[in-house]
């Protein structure tokens, strides 16, 4: 990268997003943590993807990684529930993956659907079959919580030209 670039990297209205990013990861990794939340690590990937420069596309990238969220869960859920019956959990993912690939290519903002599919489904994990995705979902919607109220309580007054990354 020249010198020319890095140069813009440090405009003040960067250097206050990647704050404001930072201190959203930070906030929602600590609250997962001290509610004892068994994968913290996911409040702070939501907070990420969710800090938008401006609380519209805030509101926007949290609207979609909620969504896209409940719509993996919803079907990786009834993916584990068939497993549980007896039938076969490998299969049984590949075939809900298809639909969820035929959304993400129409409605890529929704494409996280496919990432929860594979975690919920993919990801080994021990206690009741409930128990994950309930939990992922309290996680994934602290990240998104806090992104927003770290967003809205520190707006950016000069426009950064950047596109929309979620």
């Amino acid at each position: 990268m020249r010198l020319a670039a890095l140069g813009g990297l440090l405009q003040p209205a960067y250097r206050w997003q990647a704050a404001r990013i930072f201190a959203a990861c930070a906030i929602s990794y600590g609250i997962a943590a001290l509610l004892g939340l068994e994968e913290a690590y996911w409040a702070p990937i939501s907070a990420i993807y969710v800090a938008q420069p401006e609380l519209q596309t805030t509101f926007a990238a949290a609207r979609d990684r909620v969504i896209a969220t409940l719509i993996g869960a919803v079907i990786g859920l009834a993916v584990l529930q068939a497993a549980r019956s007896g039938m076969r959990s490998t299969p049984l993912f590949w075939g809900a993956l298809i639909p969820l690939s035929i959304l993400s290519a129409v409605r890529p903002n929704l494409r996280l659907s496919c990432t929860t599919l594979v975690i919920l489904v993919l990801v080994p994990s021990t206690g009741p079959v409930l128990a994950r995705p309930l939990e992922r979902i309290l996680e994934i919607l602290l990240g998104t919580l806090v992104a927003i109220a770290v967003t809205a309580a520190t707006p950016i007054r000069q426009r950064l030209n950047q596109p929309h990354a979620g």
